[in-house]
């Protein structure tokens, strides 16, 4: 008898969501409307594979430990996202013929990765704008001690409320 093998649909790797992170170094010489439209870019790559990006971090302007195409200088930038296997070749595919990326390093930081988890770490995430700031105060002293004992998370706040009562 003939043995009949099923072959799935699902990309090499399998569909389980893996956690990446990708480290570039664009040109230092790109202006911020540009290194926007390269991120964006990216982004667009991991998203219509049905990725999530986590964060983008802009490191900024950073001196190089080498020389790279007669750069001693370069801007970094961080993505961690999550998807399937098959974004990063397309991912790296694309850094290497882009010629405003000096250079990249894509790791893999997690196997095994739950989606609802990531919305919750993306939720997690405060903007800079809403950090908590210390009550102003004239006396220095009284502004770093302030600034000490904000509450760090739930419980230590209703323990602060509580101590204050």
């Amino acid at each position: 008898m003939f043995e009949c093998t099923v072959r799935t649909l699902e990309p090499r790797g399998g569909s389980t969501l893996r956690r990446y992170e990708i480290l570039f170094i664009a040109h230092a010489d790109l202006s911020e409307d540009n290194l926007n439209e390269i991120i964006e870019r990216y982004k667009t790559i991991i998203t219509d594979s049905k990725g999530i990006i986590v964060k983008i971090d802009k490191w900024g302007m950073r001196k190089l430990a080498y020389e790279i195409r007669k750069q001693t200088k370069g801007i970094y930038v961080l993505i961690d996202f999550a998807g399937t296997s098959a974004i990063v070749p397309e991912l790296e595919r694309n850094f290497k013929i882009d010629d405003k990326i000096l250079k990249f390093l894509t790791v893999m930081r997690q196997s095994e990765v739950d989606p609802l988890e990531l919305e919750k770490e993306k939720k997690a995430e405060i903007p800079a704008e809403a950090k908590i700031t210390a009550p102003e105060t004239d006396n220095a002293e009284n502004a770093t001690e302030a600034a000490t004992n904000l509450p760090v998370d739930e419980e230590s706040a209703e323990e602060a409320k509580e101590e204050k009562e």
